[in-house]
């Protein structure tokens, strides 16, 4: 399959630019299509700027779904890759994923605000050109972790001891000997690949901020949401398949083509849009810490971020580990229990692909908060729901699945509008850098405490401890809605 690698980029793309055409057509169905009878131009009920082109809109949204699938990528590589490639031992095997997972998130909580503030200086485009340049080179690196160790020759003892100590768990170094070789390699490769994945996205979120106006910034933020959700769903349901035909290292070469995709596109067709910006506007890094640390509103998009955008890494991280983990019991190799632990990942990204298009009517005629609120609780009663499940492929879990999509759908889309409408027009950049900041922050939390409660205590107190938390974050912002709601009143007036 992958000795033809240009008749497969030219079938994805064909394949997934059908798929995003149909997204297209669904919201605009929902919202009246891409004109209105006048001569405002609308993209997907979106207005378009005069000094904008559909195309333009187009082409954010489809990079932004090439970025989101490859964010995604991680979630069937990893376990398949670290048993059979790495052969990590199941003793260890979730500290080890969950940590591998977690290079992604350091690499986030080390760079992204440095990179939104610099978004805000040198433009959107040129930071998401070099993120894509990056991951095409470093996903196939990643792939070869085994090969690059043996080339280096990397000590066993030495790696073993590092690799121990980065998934906590110093003491048990000598049970890293046998693959820490290539495992710290892979460490180490993620951890870049995490870079090109920090650089890329964030990106696009914010060139939604510049794209839109305020009456239309809920549909575009969701609209974003869309083509994550839609990345899942093709990655659980398109890509996972090839990789149970082809084997895991294949999927690496097709990760790489779809970078390279990304990078000629954004090349191509995005239009920088920076916001016009007085001297007098003009805000420091000690400036943004006042305004989000004064701001009921950011406090509350920040701490949404922090807890609920691990949501769908802990889903994948350990829905995935759980099947893999329990293929045996069900006489299911590696490849079998990936896809058949992919069945509540697609169902999940379904809904969630499924609830944008509303949850951005509903921020921008319900509101941003009370948006937040119901689908924050939604979520955490389906995480709850999963940590009481006997498997991974229990029917309970399927149920539970619906309502944590969609509270993802929400609590992203929701997240970003409230922050972006609390932010100074200044510093929009640099103000969704630290909100992307919290996400590394929380992902890290949950996924090593999850690793940790999945390995010692079963799989299920992973889940548990995410719904908890999410439920805990209701009750917060309930105590908050007055604060935030005399903020945005006293801003508008």
């Amino acid at each position: 399959m992958f000795a033809r690698p240009g008749t497969l980029q030219e079938h994805s793309v064909n394949k997934v630019m059908s798929v995003l055409h149909g997204a297209v057509a669904q919201t605009t169905a929902f919202r009246g299509g891409f004109m209105d009878s006048g001569s405002v131009r609308k993209f997907a009920g979106i207005e378009v700027p005069p000094d904008l082109t559909r195309t333009n809109f187009f082409f954010l949204y489809f990079n932004t779904l090439l970025i989101g699938m490859l964010m995604v990528m991680p979630a069937i590589l990893q376990p398949a890759f670290l048993k059979d490639i790495i052969k990590v031992s199941p003793d260890i095997f979730g500290l080890t994923n969950g940590f591998l997972q977690n290079m992604s998130q350091i690499a986030t909580l080390a760079f992204v605000g440095m990179i939104g503030v610099l978004s805000d200086k040198t433009g959107r485009k040129i930071l998401a050109i070099s993120g894509f340049v990056v991951l095409v080179v470093f996903y196939y690196l990643f792939g070869q972790s085994t090969a690059i160790a043996a080339a280096l020759n990397i000590p066993p003892e030495f790696s073993a001891k590092v690799c121990a100590v980065l998934s906590f768990a110093p003491s048990r170094a000598e049970e890293f000997t046998a693959f820490s070789p290539g495992l710290f390699i892979a460490y180490v490769l993620r951890f870049v690949v995490g870079i090109g994945m920090v650089l890329c996205y964030p990106q696009f979120i914010t060139m939604v901020a510049d794209y839109t106006y305020e009456k239309d910034r809920g549909k575009g933020m969701a609209f974003n949401g869309i083509m994550m959700g839609l990345a899942s769903i093709l990655i659980f349901s398109a890509i996972a398949p090839i990789g149970r035909k082809s084997g895991v290292q294949g999927l690496f070469i097709v990760a790489s083509l779809m970078a390279l995709i990304g990078m000629v596109f954004t090349w191509v067709f995005l239009k920088e849009r920076l916001p016009e910006i007085k001297k007098e506007d003009k805000k420091s890094l000690r400036d943004l810490a006042r305004i989000v640390l004064h701001s009921p509103a950011l406090k509350a998009s920040y701490l949404c971020s922090l807890i609920s955008r691990a949501d769908i890494t802990v889903m994948a991280t350990f829905i995935i580990s759980w099947a893999v983990q329990a293929g045996d019991k069900f006489q299911l190799t590696s490849e079998a229990a990936t896809q058949k632990g992919s069945i509540p990942m697609i169902i999940m990204s379904v809904v969630t692909f499924l609830s944008f298009p509303f949850i951005g009517i509903l921020l921008d005629k319900w509101g941003r908060l009370p948006t937040i609120l119901l689908t924050l609780f939604f979520a955490g009663i389906g995480l709850l729901l999963i940590s009481v499940t006997p498997s991974p492929f229990s029917p309970i879990t399927y149920f539970a699945v619906i309502l944590v999509g969609i509270g993802i759908a929400g609590a992203i889309a929701g997240a970003n509008t409230l922050a972006t409408d609390a932010s100074p027009k200044a510093i929009v950049g640099a103000i969704l850098g630290g909100l992307n900041t919290m996400q590394p922050l929380g992902m890290i939390f949950f996924l090593q405490l999850g690793g940790y409660l999945f390995d010692v205590l079963g799989p299920g107190w992973a889940f548990g401890l995410k719904g908890g938390a999410n439920l805990a974050l209701v009750i917060w912002l309930l105590t908050q809605k007055k604060k935030i709601t005399r903020e945005f009143e006293h801003k508008s007036g």
